[in-house]
Parts: structure tokens; C-alpha cells; sequence
């Protein structure tokens, strides 16, 4: 593993494309992106990349069998346009499968359009039902509130509040922990065993059942 295979779902008939980075696309990740500190300002991040660190980051990844890793793309007839990325890190093949997940669209032109969430959903129905995952963890600085919206409408729900884990814009800021669990019943069964699903957690179960069954409708895996 180290880039997942293409699927397509259309935004408001934005045709959008998860498929896998080349060496070619990482200059896109500098400009118009990743130098602004308005991108990366809930990234935890202090210094500007340039593109020999994007280069050295996709040799690094290319061969990461701990990760799967997509970049969003906008297909516009024969054109494709980087937006983004999305990705599974730390990937663990034990008894109880679980990865942490990431999102960045660095085009600002784009936020706010229900991309990031409809690649959530995507990247979801795709760790739970192609890579057999029992969980996805996530985190968001407080703050940043699309991202928190978007893990949110893909089933995430809060599992604890870290607090002070970075400082940005002259204030100390605290980092949402969440978590998604697979809904389907042999990998919810698995995870809680003889522990009784919290209310919450019922709750949230309905949801990503609903994220799941939305993919299947609207994402095509090629």
C-alpha cells in the first residue's frame, strides 16, 4: 500500500477524482497551497515548503506500506487539477485493523463545497469495506471548523479533547480527538465484544451505515 486505487463521485456536478500523486503534481502542492500560512495554519506547521521538500515527502510515501494515500483531483473533460489530498497513516495489521486519517484542500476556492466531506465519505466506505479497517482515528485544531463539519457528517463523534497541542495566532490552542467505527456487523461485533455501544456511539453507527450506503450509490472504484 502506499497510493489507493482511483474512485469518482461528483460535488454539485463537480467531477472529482481520488486517485494517486506524481512526482509532476507536487509543485502544485506549493503554489497556490502549502507556502500560504492561511492553508496551513491548523496543520501544525511553522515553516513554508518548497518543492524539493514535496519531492523528498513523495519518495518517502511512495513506499510506505503503512499508508494509503490519494490526491483529490478535479477532472475537467481531458484536465486534471490537484486540489488536494486525503489519506490513511499508520496502518495497523493486527487483530484489530485501525488507521489515522487526514484531509487538506489547498485550492481555497474550493472549500466550503462538500468536497472534503464527500472524500471522507469516499475514503471511509474504502477503509471499511476494501481494507477491512475496525476504526479510523482523527484530529482537528480547535479552530478549524470545516474540517471538524466535514469528519462529522462521516460519522466521526468526539472521543476526548487534548489540550494545548500547538499555538497559532497568538493564543494556545486545544486538538478534538474522534474516531469512526465500521458499522458493518462483523467489525462492530469485534469491537465491542462484551461492552454494551454507548448511546453515542449507537448514533453514530446509523450515520456512517448512511455514509457506507451513500458511496455505494454515488462512488465508482475503477
Amino acid at each position: 500500500m502506499s497510493f489507493g486505487p482511483r474512485m469518482r463521485f461528483t460535488v454539485d456536478e463537480l467531477q472529482i477524482e481520488l486517485a494517486p500523486l506524481n512526482k509532476e503534481a507536487m509543485d502544485q502542492f506549493i503554489s497556490p497551497g502549502m507556502q500560504l500560512h492561511s492553508i496551513t495554519r491548523y496543520l501544525g506547521r511553522r515553516v513554508a515548503p518548497v518543492l524539493e521538500d514535496e519531492l523528498e515527502w513523495f519518495e518517502k510515501v511512495r513506499t510506505d506500506t503503512s499508508r494509503v494515500i490519494w490526491g483529490i483531483w478535479l477532472m475537467e473533460g481531458e484536465e486534471r487539477t490537484l486540489i488536494g489530498e486525503s489519506s490513511l497513516i499508520n496502518i495497523t495489521q493486527d487483530h484489530i485493523r485501525q488507521a489515522t486519517s487526514g484531509s487538506l484542500i489547498f485550492r481555497q476556492e474550493y472549500w466550503g463545497r462538500g468536497i472534503a466531506s464527500a472524500a471522507h465519505k469516499a475514503r471511509t466506505w474504502y477503509a471499511f469495506k476494501h481494507l477491512g479497517l475496525h476504526r479510523i482515528m482523527s484530529a482537528v485544531i480547535q479552530g478549524n471548523g470545516g474540517s471538524l463539519k466535514a469528519l462529522k457528517r462521516s460519522g466521526y463523534t468526539l472521543v476526548y479533547v487534548e489540550r494545548n497541542t500547538t499555538f497559532g495566532d497568538g493564543a494556545l490552542r486545544h486538538q478534538d480527538n474522534l474516531e469512526c467505527l465500521n458499522p458493518l456487523e462483523s467489525f462492530w461485533s469485534q469491537w465491542w465484544h462484551r461492552d454494551k455501544p454507548t448511546k453515542k456511539a449507537l448514533e453514530a453507527r446509523v450515520l456512517t451505515q448512511s455514509v457506507m450506503d451513500w458511496a455505494e450509490t454515488n462512488v465508482t472504484l475503477l
